[in-house]
């Protein structure tokens, strides 16, 4: 061979290795910019993994106690997600533990590896280094081929580079992700009734002004009923609040099945509940069922001890059709109809918001 010819091929060589460089560049900044989730964050990296390693098969493992999981998967290992390795037996624990690149060239002959794991996923070779959260080493990326000796130094070096900046883009959306889900979870739970399950005032003030927007549109009548339970303070009273707080546990159960499941129920302080219901024509024929239901539900009481505790609710219904409708005056009418029924001894009253009783 030439002079010319040893020349040539050096460059060709050198080209190789700067294009494949480039292309570690290219694919770190793809995942810096990316404003994936973290699951999506880690199925797009070990896609990268195999397109510049060349491997067949590429997984993303995080530690999880003294086992290491399968995060994301690509190719070869494509079926093998959420596999789980013991830290203590296998390349990639070793990897984590020593903080450091591990390459297994042949693993029918490697003493470190896995080597059931190794052949159920086609691994002959692999390469596996670390991912760190600042000095922690928190899982491993692994490029594997069903190949001995597939990877040289520069399959060592793309995967190497790629794990140090994705193990802190990784560690930061997944912070990310942990405060934007606690900030649903406090959104949830200021919406929520802690005891009931059920959504709280503030919750049904929102919901109330929204199906008053709609029955405006529909110009279709619009139902709210309130609720108080009667004898419920002899009950905390006699049984003590554990036995109250069951009490409106079950009643708000019972609330829920006795209405449709478009129905908007809340409860709103102490044993006060609430309930908006649209898409009715006929108040007597369908409003009022409902309240029966309810009544016929609660005396059924709650099991205490060796009691059955009974709590009957007082309904106060109000109804309204467009275009005025108006939330102020659908609570207090509603409101007043349950004092009215509580001190008539009647289940429930109806009000049409005119101040004209139809009720029971």
């Amino acid at each position: 061979m030439t002079a010319d010819s040893n020349d040539r091929g050096s460059l060709a060589a050198i080209t190789v290795e700067r294009d494949r460089l480039l292309e570690i560049v290219t694919a770190l900044g793809a995942v810096s910019s990316s404003a994936a989730t973290t699951p999506e964050l880690m199925r797009a990296s070990v896609q990268q993994v195999m397109h510049l390693t060349r491997s067949q098969g590429s997984v993303l493992e995080l530690v999880d106690g003294t086992q290491l999981e399968y995060r994301a998967v690509a190719g070869t290992v494509a079926d093998y997600l959420g596999l789980r390795l013991d830290a203590a037996t296998s390349l990639s624990g070793q990897c984590v533990a020593h903080k450091r690149i591990m390459y297994s060239r042949d693993t029918d002959t490697d003493p470190r590896v896995d080597a059931g794991a190794c052949r159920k996923i086609s691994a002959r070779s692999m390469l596996v280094v670390p991912l760190f959260r600042g000095v922690d080493a928190i899982g491993v990326l692994k490029a594997v081929s069903a190949r001995p000796d597939a990877f040289d130094r520069i399959d060592e070096y793309a995967l190497s580079l790629f794990a140090q900046f994705i193990g802190g883009v990784i560690a930061r959306q997944a912070e990310a992700d942990r405060s934007a889900a606690l900030a649903v979870e406090m959104e949830r739970r200021a919406m929520r009734d802690e005891l009931t399950s059920l959504p709280n005032r503030a919750a049904w003030l929102e919901e109330l002004e929204r199906g008053i927007a709609r029955a405006r549109r529909a110009r279709v009548p619009l139902a709210v009923m309130y609720l108080d339970l009667n004898g419920f303070k002899a009950i905390n009273d006699q049984h003590g609040h554990a036995a109250g707080d069951r009490v409106l546990r079950t009643f708000a159960g019972q609330l829920r099945d006795c209405v449709r499941f478009s129905d908007f129920v809340a409860r709103l302080a102490g044993d006060e509940f609430a309930v908006m219901l649209e898409g009715f024509h006929d108040v007597r024929g369908e409003v009022e069922v409902v309240a029966a239901r309810i009544t016929a539900a609660a005396r059924a009481g709650t099991v205490w001890d060796d009691a059955v505790l009974q709590c009957l609710p007082s309904i106060g219904i109000a109804f309204q059709t467009g275009p005025d409708y108006c939330a102020e005056t659908l609570m207090r009418a509603a409101d007043g109809g349950m004092y009215r029924a509580k001190n008539a001894r009647t289940p429930f009253t109806v009000t049409d918001c005119t101040g004209h009783i139809q009720g029971q």
